[in-house]
């Protein structure tokens, strides 16, 4: 596996990626200290304001029963006996201040912003500064206003905010970099798969491999998905260059004797024989080459999607028995047997000519590979909606290692480079039995034959266009 990498990375991502989970940290933080101090000064000024609404009920009663010296000397009886700190403020129906007095060990009241204050509570209980406060409206259309200071309220408030100002830097600065951290690792893989890319192209070693993390999860999903890409481009690769070098091979084989057909031909001019036979030997040359090509296109053209089919109506046994046709002199020389067996009812739609050119290939690589095997059969059945041909022999078959490849354009196995031939032929055949929204299927061993099927519908369902 390849891990490392000859040019720095770039970190502006990841800069930005940390940079944006402190900012989320950050807010995450300050939105839980307000919340949380929302709900705690909620809390403590709910229980105040009961003990406000209590006193206020006192309050209340000392000033009609005894006005305000009554007022006054319990102010002052509470001050000694539970320490509170209060103010009271009675206003008449003209607002004119009729009385307003406290105990002595209250701080500055702010009468004016305790009145201007939204009540926060039911009967009418406001808040400011740490006072809060309460109003009643007499019988005498008098307004009795009641505060107590709460310093615990005040105590906290300012603790609390402390505690924010003193934690706050700190906590971002954690968040930032906790985020870098986590961002640094979680982006630890991209960087490899980057890294292997960069070596990639610099060297051309498709060998190289991402390094997997131990923990499941995407980013090992994302490791292991990028080497299965890797891996599959490398075969690719490495077909392609076999591919070449075959093709190389083997049209250099043609193109020399066709060189040679010609400039014999120019030196043996004043013999028309002579120069007609060197035409001929140049044409079949030229020919075989034609036909590499052409198969060539066909398989691109297949595989693209593009081939046109002549759909019509085809009797199996009739399209067996042509392809038998062909090879029935070959067949002799090879001193095998050729059968067909196939219902003379079976009707499939196709087309006629590019099937028999299929099933003509599967042949000639049965009778090519045929070894001390005697016997080729050609077959066709139906299993409903599927016609299935088939070609069946018992020649030297295909090793398990091969078995896979053998549909690849242009693979040809080790024991097969002796033969003439270009590894185009059943890379045709599964061409043309996708074209026909079919498969191409083989079945084969070392010593015991191979099977090759061909499973196509019976009915189109697609038209040619």
């Amino acid at each position: 596996m390849f891990s490392g990498t000859s040019e720095r990375p770039d970190w502006r991502f990841s800069l930005r990626l940390a940079l944006g989970v402190g900012g989320l940290f950050a807010v995450a933080v300050i939105t839980l200290y307000f919340g949380a101090g929302t709900l705690l000064d909620r809390a403590l000024t709910k229980e105040e304001a009961s003990l406000v609404l209590d006193r206020s009920e006192d309050i209340r009663l000392a000033w009609q029963n005894s006005g305000d010296d009554g007022l006054t000397n319990l102010l002052k009886e509470l001050e000694a006996t539970t320490g509170e700190q209060l103010a009271v403020r009675v206003e008449a129906a003209d607002h004119a201040v009729v009385f307003s007095g406290g105990t002595a060990n209250a701080p500055d009241v702010p009468w004016a912003e305790l009145i201007r204050a939204p009540a926060a509570e039911s009967k009418g209980v406001r808040a400011a500064g740490g006072w809060i406060a309460t109003s009643t409206v007499l019988s005498s259309g008098e307004t009795l206003w009641t505060a107590r200071f709460s310093a615990v309220l005040v105590d906290v408030r300012t603790t609390y905010r402390g505690l924010f100002a003193t934690a706050l830097g700190p906590l971002l600065l954690a968040g930032v970099v906790g985020g870098g951290l986590l961002v640094f690792f979680a982006l630890r893989p991209l960087r490899r798969t980057v890294a292997v890319m960069r070596h990639i192209v610099q060297t051309g070693d498709w060998a190289a491999r991402v390094t997997p993390p131990k923990t499941a999860g995407e980013m090992r999903n994302l490791a292991e998905a990028f080497n299965a890409v890797l891996e599959r481009q490398q075969r690719l690769v490495e077909r392609l260059r076999q591919s070449l070098d075959h093709v190389a091979h083997d049209l250099r084989t043609p193109l020399t004797r066709l060189r040679m057909a010609v400039e014999s031909g120019m030196e043996k001019t004043v013999e028309a024989s002579a120069a007609r036979e060197a035409l001929a030997d140049s044409l079949e040359e030229a020919q075989r080459v034609q036909a590499t090509l052409d198969t060539l296109m066909d398989v691109a053209e297949a595989e693209a999607g593009a081939m046109k089919l002549r759909r019509e109506k085809i009797i199996a046994f009739d399209l067996l028995t042509e392809v038998a046709e062909l090879y029935e002199f070959i067949v002799e020389e090879k001193g095998a047997k050729l059968e067909v067996r196939a219902a003379p009812e079976l009707e499939f739609d196709g087309d006629r000519v590019r099937l028999r050119r299929a099933l003509a290939n599967l042949v000639d690589n049965a009778l090519k590979y045929l070894g001390d095997g005697h016997s080729v059969v050609l077959s066709a059945e139906s299993n409903g909606r599927d016609m299935v041909l088939r070609v069946q022999d018992d020649g030297l078959g295909i090793s398990p290692e091969d078995l896979p490849r053998i549909w690849d354009r242009l693979f040809r196995a080790d024991r097969s480079r002796t033969a003439p031939g270009m590894g185009l032929g059943l890379s045709l055949v599964k061409a043309i039995a996708e074209a026909h929204e079919g498969t191409a299927e083989a079945d084969s061993a070392p010593g015991r034959g191979s099977i090759f099927l061909l499973r196509l519908p019976r009915v189109a369902t697609v038209k040619a266009g």
